[in-house]
């Protein structure tokens, strides 16, 4: 398999283990001791970004993954985020992540509400 494909299957593994089984053991295998995040929201550091996620908001929400696209050590997942007890449309979110001697090493991220669908007749994803 090439490290395009190791990857896309190593986030893959992540957020399945962590939106449909809840579980952050395929994350904390995957974090890098050196992680350094942009998000605004969460904190760079293997412990630090791993106490985060055992917190986060989205914890115990849902993610429906729309696609993972891989480029070398480039990995972007494009997903629908519904935050835990909200009834709503939720968030349309792209994750980029660099990955490291198969290791999440760096993280950014963009997010939006889904808005009405007569806003947006081709639907967000």
């Amino acid at each position: 398999m090439s490290t395009t494909e190791t990857n896309r299957e190593l986030l893959r593994r992540c957020y399945e283990s962590y939106f449909v089984h809840g579980s952050l053991d395929a994350v904390a295998d995957a974090v890098h001791e050196d992680f350094v995040q942009h998000s605004p929201d969460a904190p760079s550091g293997r412990q630090a970004y791993l106490a985060h996620l055992a917190e986060a908001a989205f914890k115990g929400g849902t993610s429906d993954v729309k696609r993972i696209l891989a480029d070398g050590d480039f990995v972007a997942v494009h997903h629908h985020l519904r935050l835990r007890d909200d009834n709503g449309p939720g968030l349309a979110v792209v994750d980029l992540w660099r990955v490291q001697d198969g290791k999440l090493i760096e993280h950014w991220d963009v997010e939006q509400p889904v808005p009405d669908s007569q806003r947006v007749p081709n639907g967000m994803f």
